[in-house]
């Protein structure tokens, strides 16, 4: 079953990759599913638990705000984050 599996995924995989050619994207050749998991990084920009901000100043939060809707705006426009 497991190779079954395998092999479904490999074929979507390889399905992907036409699509993804055909569109004009080019893709890096990575066979290490390690290295691709550790290396994605996240497309929109999340804010984070509203618990790990308590003890920040009204300030200091408006300010984490204001540049994280920055990245979402840089990030909505189709801009590069950083």
């Amino acid at each position: 079953m497991y190779a079954l599996f395998d092999n479904i995924q490999k074929s979507k995989e390889h399905e992907l990759k036409f699509q993804a050619g055909i569109h004009g994207v080019e893709l890096k050749d990575s066979n290490n599913h390690a290295d691709r998991v550790d290396n994605l990084e996240r497309p929109v920009p999340f804010f984070g638990d509203p618990d790990e901000y308590k003890h920040l100043s009204v300030e200091e939060r408006e300010q984490l705000t204001q540049k994280m809707m920055g990245k979402h705006k840089t990030w909505a426009k189709g801009g590069v984050l950083k």
